[in-house]
């Protein structure tokens, strides 16, 4: 079983137990890769055949793709455990991920692809276990298992097992396991399979008492009747909190008989009661010398005696101004505080505006768990006795007692979320060291919302919680290295990590009905309460009032003007054709699409291509696989739209194959010339000591003519420099910034070649695409600043010497407004900062959607005076994600929703009166 469970009282969590499980008997037992959902439709589960429970905290999920390239999925919370034959459930919780209906224990958000292989190592990092599906994964035992392949349906690999559910390890993965389908998965909640006769012993807790004594009893357990000849065990106690000495409980130490056919043991100890204001207090028990053939299955359990004597307090000194209460454990009663909220287990109440402390750092509100309908209603004054208790980090009171004073007061004046609140400065904070902790359970006003992601899919919600900001401003991407990390050159600048954006349960309390979509962009007014929920402050609206939904897809503007040439980019997120052996790495991120995959990716980007960027006359096209695939996507077109394109493209250096092209319409622009920059550069690797390409993919270049009676000569440049995976923190980010650095140098030069000959005096120059980096410096490497002959020395780590490009290029992204300067999205784990991440919760950190913009245009001074406008389409990353799944059975434009992760753009150009040069 998981040791993570709702507290009663106190936390009773499980001890180590007394036998340890052999490595060997934890086992990966069912898993896919692949379901019904598509890629990250994933579960792992695990599962312990051992006697005795299975400490799993801190023991981590790793995969390889067939490569042999590994990285770490999961780990697993501290004080996780595994009883004796039961099972862990670990789930892909990003998006389009695990659809079935056994609940995961644990979640992941980065799949494994098709021909990979799963491990779980210790947190020593020894692996425990492994399986692969391909001989080139890191991971497997023996014979490799064959890939299920790339269609979604719900098979899995379970173990084999013997009629008493015991699953088979062999060593030999091919003997060992067996396809399933449907897949049926086991979670912690599972019934377990069989391993022997053992017994156990569950917590227990009592009252305390004013006075005299109180019996606890201690529920011995066997996993199967008792034998003919019998069996017994020792119980023994020992100090805790609770003290013999302090006349807390009687001491025991006895041998517990079990006779033939029976299965469960009660033990008592005596608890004596006091009248102090105290904590709650416990005491260990101990099972040990178990008699022959019996093995210990969980061996420690805790005795509460929970403390009965209740202290008076205000709200504001239960909720102290640290992360937790002071009063943790300990019975309280809390007079004439006022209902803001009701929800289905319980009710947030908040201090009356006349006894407010008017400590910023204590918040006046808090949650009262009632487990069911609260029988309150919002304005109620009320009186309540409870335990107070911290519930993932979440202040509340439990074991509530009641009682309603009157009714129809006015609420307390909430606290006005805006432009200075919560702080948008990590280093004041308005909490302190966190910036919402001292608004917990308190009334909040948000007049000017902004939602900043969409709704994220959890477990079995598929619209979950939203991102917001309340000061009407986007979850931008600033200049600068991220807070916390140490500046990389005194002029760099320090992004701040947007510390005011914060999570929404829209539907937590009724403000929308279950399964309301909001899309990112949405505009609002909202007021509610703060909550904390696992490891993340969530705002959780009484009302809200959508002002404007934003609602997706949001095509570019028609050209104002007939005879503009209209340039596009965008990236397709690893448009890749059906052979999977044409590249050193699968090209596709959950492996080589089939037929069906590959015939719904082109009907998808079609609809963008053509329903939202509207036909550009030129799109470059990053992220593609090879020259027919791009050719399968100019057809598609041409069935769906009845325009022509060409498709160009050349093969590059990338791993995974993938490559830059172009699609150019033939009614529109006659193409002069197609060619590849700077494949052939290269560099001294740092990591290797070798001499090997500089660029995965080399820019392409296009010299064409638009086909109009004011059309004009002109050249694209598209590039697809190096992503920033880890540029700003590991052993590998001085070589990951060396390498951007120098393929932007390699751009920059060829760059100035083309402005500075002869025909740049009447053809315009674009560079554009997916540069993979900011319109500013990240405080390592300003690539595009590089390219566009803007780089400044003193704001990188890296010196450029003086900029190559002169004059320098003007991006066209300035052109659009503040809110609107994104095109992809990124979410940012900052660590454990500003409250987030404390003892308990299964999260990384803190974690922040960021808009950020890393598809631009750069113009030479010929493109810029024949500029007319620059617009992103938006579909791909403000939808909620459920809707981006759904979006690919949509007809029409709708179905363009979700089909890559960046947004593209389109450029207009027109150039009257302006030399019409044909070559």
């Amino acid at each position: 079983m998981l040791c993570t469970r709702r507290a009663v009282g106190m936390a009773l969590c499980l001890f180590a137990a007394s036998l340890p499980a052999l490595a060997s008997d934890l086992t990966i037992s069912n898993f896919r890769v692949r379901g019904p959902a598509g890629g990250n439709d994933e579960f792992v589960e695990l599962h312990n055949g051992s006697g005795a429970p299975v400490d799993v905290g801190g023991y981590a999920l790793l995969a390889s793709n067939a490569s042999g390239t590994t990285g770490s999925r999961a780990t697993l919370p501290s004080g996780t455990s595994i009883a004796p034959g039961c099972y862990l459930l670990l789930t892909n919780r990003a998006s389009s991920g695990y659809s079935g209906g056994v609940v995961g224990d644990v979640g992941y958000n980065t799949g494994v692809t098709d021909t990979g292989g799963l491990a779980i190592a210790d947190g020593s990092g020894n692996v425990i276990d492994q399986v692969g599906l391909s001989s080139g994964s890191a991971y497997g035992e023996g014979t490799r298992l064959a890939s299920l392949g790339s269609s979604n349906t719900d098979q899995s690999y379970a173990r084999r097992s013997d009629a008493a559910g015991n699953v088979q390890d062999s060593g030999d993965n091919a003997a060992d396991f067996t396809v399933q389908a449907p897949s049926v998965p086991h979670n912690s909640a599972s019934t377990c399979s069989d391993v022997g006769l053992s017994v156990s012993v569950a917590d227990a807790a009592v009252p305390e008492g004013d006075g005299g004594t109180t019996a606890l009893g201690f529920r011995l357990t066997l996993s199967k009747p008792a034998p003919a000849a019998g069996v017994q065990v020792r119980f023994t106690t020992a100090d805790g909190a609770a003290t013999v000495a302090d006349g807390d409980y009687d001491a025991l130490d006895q041998v517990v008989t079990f006779a033939a056919g029976d299965t469960a043991q009660t033990v008592t100890v005596t608890v004596h009661g006091d009248t102090r204001v105290e904590p709650d207090e416990d005491f260990a028990v101990h099972l040990s010398e178990p008699s022959n053939g019996l093995n210990i299955a969980r061996g420690d359990a805790i005795g509460a005696i929970l403390n009965d004597d209740a202290a008076e307090a205000e709200i504001f000194q239960i909720q102290g101004d640290g992360a937790a209460s002071p009063f943790v454990g300990q019975p309280v009663i809390t007079r004439n505080n006022i209902v803001t909220s009701v929800g289905p287990g319980g009710f947030t109440m908040q201090t009356p505006d006349r006894r407010d402390d008017h400590n910023r750092l204590t918040s006046n509100g808090v949650y009262v768990f009632t487990g069911a309908a609260p029988q309150v209603t919002v304005g109620d004054a009320v009186d309540v006795r409870a335990t107070v208790a911290e519930y993932y980090g979440l202040t509340e009171l439990t074991h509530a007692l009641v009682s309603v004073d009157s009714s129809g007061h006015r609420l307390p004046r909430p606290v006005i979320f805006g432009r200075d609140v919560p702080s948008t400065d990590p280093a004041h904070l308005s909490c302190g060291t966190t910036n919402f902790e001292c608004f917990e359970g308190m009334r909040i006003l948000v007049l000017d919302g902004i939602v900043d992601r969409a709704n994220q899919r959890y477990g079995n919600d598929p619209f979950a919680e939203v991102f917001v900001s309340a000061d009407g401003t986007r979850s931008l991407r600033s200049q600068g290295v991220p807070f916390g990390t140490l500046p990389s050159d005194i002029h760099s600048g320090v992004w701040d990590g947007n510390p005011e954006v914060f999570e929404m349960d829209a539907d937590a309390l009724g403000a929308v009905p279950a399964g309301t979509g909001i899309d990112a962009g949405a505009r609002f007014i909202a007021d509610g309460v703060m909550s904390y929920s696992y490891g993340d402050y969530d705002f959780q609206p009484t009302r809200l009032r959508i002002l404007d939904a934003n609602p997706m897809p949001r095509p570019v503007h028609d050209s104002h003007d007939p005879h503009a040439l209209r340039l596009g980019s965008l990236n397709m997120l690893r448009l890749c054709d059906t052979d999977g052996g044409n590249s050193q790495y699968e090209c596709g991120d959950h492996g080589t699409p089939g037929e069906a995959d590959l015939k719904l990716k082109l009907q998808r980007l079609s609809a963008y291509i053509g329903g939202v960027l509207k036909l550009p006359d030129v799109l470059a096209a990053e992220e593609v696989e090879s020259l027919p695939v791009l050719q399968q996507l100019a057809d598609q077109l041409a069935a769906d739209y009845h325009i022509t394109y060409s498709a160009h493209l050349v093969d590059g250096h990338d791993p995974s194959g993938i490559d830059v092209g172009f699609l150019v319409r033939t009614d529109r622009v006659r193409v002069d010339q197609v060619t590849q920059l700077g494949g052939d550069a290269t560099w001294v690797d740092p990591g290797t000591g070798q001499s090997t390409y500089l660029h995965d993919r080399p820019p392409l270049l296009l010299e064409a003519t638009m086909l109009d009676r004011r059309g004009f000569s002109f050249r694209l440049m598209a590039v697809h420099p190096k992503s920033r995976i880890g540029v700003d923190s590991g052993a590998d980010a001085p070589r990951n910034r060396a390498k951007r650095f120098e393929q932007a140098r390699d751009i920059a030069q060829d760059v100035q070649k083309l402005q500075t000959d002869a025909r740049s005096t009447y053809e315009p120059l674009v560079v554009l695409g997916d540069f993979n980096a900011y319109p500013f410096t990240d405080g390592w490497v300003d690539v595009v600043g590089a390219i566009a002959g803007t780089y400044d020395d003193s704001a990188n780590q890296l010196d450029l010497g003086g900029n190559i490009v002169r004059p320098a290029l003007w991006n066209a992204v300035q052109s659009v407004p503040s809110n609107d300067r994104y095109s992809f999205l990124f979410t940012e784990q900052l660590g454990e900062i500003q409250g987030y991440q404390r003892a308990g919760s299964f999260d990384s950190g803190r974690d922040v959607p960021v808009a950020q913009v890393l598809d631009q245009a750069l113009l030479d001074r010929q493109a810029q005076r024949c500029f007319r406008g620059f617009e992103y389409g938006r579909g791909n990353l403000d939808a909620p994600d459920q809707t981006q799944d759904d979006a690919a059975a949509d007809p029409g434009i709708r179905k363009a929703i979700g089909v890559s992760d960046h947004d593209g753009f389109v450029l207009d150009l027109s150039c009257p009166g302006h030399a019409r040069h044909r070559r």
